[in-house]
């Protein structure tokens, strides 16, 4: 008797989902094939700025605090939109969303970082998650969407929840950071792997009550405008590791 295996292996990934906390650890792999490798999280402009190892930390704290909070905010908000039945467009919907996580985002050097990225992201969304039709939508037209926007349509296809969506995405900016460092400056790792879980435990009260937001105008606008100027003076450099 022979056996169609590719009809099989299509019959028990429709039937079987990975579990939420596995998807969050696979959107956590630094090992993803989305270009995310070739960004340090703002670290490299902070270095340039005269940033040392002995200060990841308060930096990773910081961050946590602040550019994280509105890019976790903004995939939460799109998460949401998504699996909210509405009669609105939903491309029309997400370039709202857009737009308020661009308002937060006022360094054009960051929105543009933060682009590349969702253009890497979303190709590989493409091929893990092809059944979801805005984020083929998205990637056929070749829109210009950020890596939080991106983020919330993985979530909406894959069943991530979202609190498990803003510790992924704490994490994943965390860790690049740490990451970037041990390039820069090279150190002990359990220096940097103590850092990041710190920057995770200092927004850990904030969790829940962002997984919980629904609006545009609920994202959190907690800017900084250290990270800011950093990023725009990395801009004008022409001899880099990291691109942002």
């Amino acid at each position: 008797m022979i056996h169609d295996r590719s009809a099989q292996a299509s019959t028990t990934s429709t039937l079987v989902a990975p579990a939420s906390t596995t998807v969050a650890m696979l959107l956590a792999d630094a090992r993803l094939p989305s270009g995310g490798h070739a960004h340090s999280a703002g670290l490299e402009p902070a270095f340039a700025g005269g940033l040392r190892a002995p200060r990841l930390g308060a930096f990773l704290d910081g961050r946590a605090l602040t550019t994280t909070l509105v890019d976790a905010g903004t995939a939460v908000v799109v998460r949401h939109a998504l699996l909210t039945p509405r009669h609105d467009d939903e491309a029309v919907v997400l370039r709202s969303i857009e737009r308020a996580w661009a308002a937060r985002t006022p360094s054009p050097a960051m929105r543009e970082a933060a682009r590349v990225l969702g253009r890497g992201l979303l190709r590989l969304a493409a091929i893990v998650w092809p059944e979801s039709a805005v984020i083929a939508l998205h990637r056929s037209a070749g829109r210009a969407v950020s890596r939080p926007v991106v983020l919330g349509m993985i979530a909406a296809a894959s069943g991530l929840t979202a609190v498990d969506l803003v510790r992924v995405s704490v994490y994943d900016d965390a860790q690049t950071a740490a990451a970037a460092m041990l390039k820069l400056q090279p150190g002990d790792p359990a220096d940097a792997t103590v850092a990041v879980l710190r920057a995770c435990a200092a927004v850990e009260h904030l969790v829940v009550d962002l997984a919980a937001i629904t609006t545009p105008e609920a994202i959190p606008a907690s800017g900084s405008p250290q990270s800011e100027g950093w990023a725009e003076a990395h801009a004008l450099l022409d001899r880099r590791l990291f691109r942002a």
